[in-house]
C-alpha cells in the first residue's frame, strides 16, 4: 500500500471512530466534530508527510482552507464566552 492509500485509510478508520465515540457519548455539536476531524487531519497527514510534492501541494491548499474553518470555530468560541451568546 502507498503511502497516500495509508494515509486515506488511516483518515477514514480514524474519523470513523472519533463519529462513533462522539455519538455514543451523546455529543451533538457538529462545530466539535469538525474540530476533532481538522485535527485528526492534521495529525495524520503529518504523520504520512513523506509524499510526492503534488500531493503534498494539494493537501497543503487543502489544509490552509480547513486551518481557516478551524480558526472561524475557534473565534467564534471565544466570541460565545466573552459575551455569552450562543454563535453556533
Amino acid at each position: 500500500m502507498s503511502i497516500p492509500e495509508r494515509c486515506l485509510v488511516s483518515l477514514a478508520i480514524v474519523y470513523m471512530l472519533t463519529t462513533s465515540a462522539l455519538s455514543a457519548l451523546g455529543e451533538s455539536r457538529l462545530d466539535l466534530y469538525i474540530s476533532v476531524y481538522i485535527l485528526e487531519y492534521f495529525v495524520i497527514t503529518l504523520l504520512h508527510s513523506p509524499l510526492n510534492p503534488r500531493t503534498q501541494r494539494v493537501l497543503n491548499v487543502f489544509g490552509y482552507g480547513l486551518f481557516a474553518v478551524f480558526m472561524i470555530i475557534v473565534a467564534l468560541k471565544v466570541l460565545e464566552i466573552l459575551l455569552g451568546l450562543r454563535l453556533l
